[in-house]
């Protein structure tokens, strides 16, 4: 790493230029990256229902198998 102390004033405000640019760079990549997971998530998304519905299913039958189960013992 450079010493600040000896950089001279133009040099250091070229630098924080430079870090400034590099910065807004990486920042638009990153909403690039989460722009693309999430359109990644919305094409999946109709399987991601399905899921949630066989889950929702499971539930139901479980529960329906739990009162039939109480009915049978009383």
């Amino acid at each position: 790493m450079t010493n600040v102390n000896v950089l001279s004033t133009d040099r250091l405000r070229a630098l924080i230029a430079d870090t400034e640019t590099t910065l807004k760079q990486l920042t638009v990549e990153l909403e690039r990256r989460e722009f693309l997971k999430q359109e990644n998530e919305i094409e999946h998304l109709e399987e991601h229902m399905k899921g949630a519905e066989l889950s929702l299913d499971t539930i139901r039958q479980f529960l329906a198998y739990l009162i039939n189960d109480l009915k049978d013992r009383k």
